[in-house]
């Protein structure tokens, strides 16, 4: 992998981490202000009055009424894609055989796709944001795509064409 990349994934990392940080800091500000004051660490639910025996079993009905209307969408909406971690592929660029001048292509690809940003300040374009693969069935689409993202270090998504 090029330091380029390797540095650039560094930055996004400590600046994951540092956004996780700022918001943990913020909750233990929270928790430890709670405690110092001797209230009770998690909020207590809020008094509703004498008059909530009227209007809350209709908003409970209108609530179990968007339940009814959403978690159909929600349950319908799942993906059957699979998805393969880099270490969990097993084919790389050298397993692909029979498609030489392809495999180049793809391999340059990437290169560019990883050092984008040398690309882009040196050569003053924009690099390639995907790569789609055409072709009969059996012509070694789906082998290529999982050797790609084995050498890229990304994850494979699987998903069949009929899943749609």
């Amino acid at each position: 992998m090029d330091t380029t990349v390797a540095l650039k994934r560094e930055q996004v990392r400590r600046k994951r981490l540092w956004r996780l940080a700022a918001v943990l800091a913020v909750m233990a500000t929270w928790f430890w202000g709670r405690f110092l004051s001797g209230s009770p660490l998690l909020p207590r639910p809020p008094s509703l009055g004498d008059e909530a025996v009227f209007w809350l079993p209709g908003v409970a009905i209108i609530l179990l009424l968007g339940l009814v209307l959403v978690l159909p969408m929600v349950s319908n909406s799942k993906s059957p894609h699979v998805i393969y971690r880099p270490e969990q592929i097993d084919v790389g660029f050298q397993d692909v055989v029979g498609l030489g001048r392809v495999v180049e292509e793809v391999d340059h690809t990437l290169r560019i796709m990883l050092d984008h940003e040398t690309f882009r300040t040196e050569m003053g374009g924009r690099p390639r944001r995907g790569v789609l693969f055409e072709g009969p069935p059996g012509t070694g689409k789906t082998h290529l795509a999982k050797a790609l993202a084995k050498e890229a270090g990304v994850p494979f998504l699987f998903v069949s064409a009929t899943a749609f």
